[in-house]
């Protein structure tokens, strides 16, 4: 199992996350960099991720920054905390997203209270979505993104006694 340490953001991590491209039909989770990523990624909801030898491997963010827009009424309720997630292009396809999701929500679980969670997957995005999967995260809505017209599923965890928390 790997170890992470995951910290608040800084501006090192910030410009090295704004500048992060995926491959294929990934590319929908590149960033382009600009002030407003910056300022989003410094405002508090989003922390980076490092790995044993202090490579930045992710991020997390938690709250509203994990949302997206849609279309159709879908309502974000509070019985849940929602948590977004990236990992680094180069770390990604390596099989270390179990490990990676179970220190975002052991941390959020920790430092932010967090027992029931909610994360939202770009449908096409299987490998993502069996990791969630594994980590007993069910699909509770489709929804299309405002903006872009995407499909995507959103998917909770409810708390459990014997979960991380």
């Amino acid at each position: 199992m790997e170890v992470y340490r995951i910290e608040a953001m800084r501006p090192e991590h910030a410009r090295m996350i704004s500048g992060w491209k995926y491959p294929g039909e990934y590319g929908i989770y590149s960033f382009e960099p600009s002030a407003g990523l910056t300022n989003e990624l410094l405002d508090g909801s989003y922390f980076a991720c490092t790995d044993e030898l202090g490579r930045l491997i992710g991020f997390f963010c938690f709250g509203v920054s994990a949302q997206i827009p849609t279309s159709g009424g879908y309502v974000y309720s509070a019985d849940f905390l929602d948590v977004g997630l990236g990992l680094a292009p180069d770390f990604c396809g390596r099989g270390l997203g179990p490990d990676f999701l179970r220190a975002g929500l052991d941390f959020a679980c920790r430092e932010l209270g967090g027992s029931a969670f909610r994360l939202t997957v770009a449908c096409f995005n299987r490998r993502a979505i069996c990791v969630y999967e594994r980590l007993d995260f069910r699909v509770v809505a489709e929804v299309t993104h405002q903006h872009s017209g995407m499909r995507f599923q959103i998917m909770a965890r409810a708390g459990k006694e014997d979960s991380l928390c």
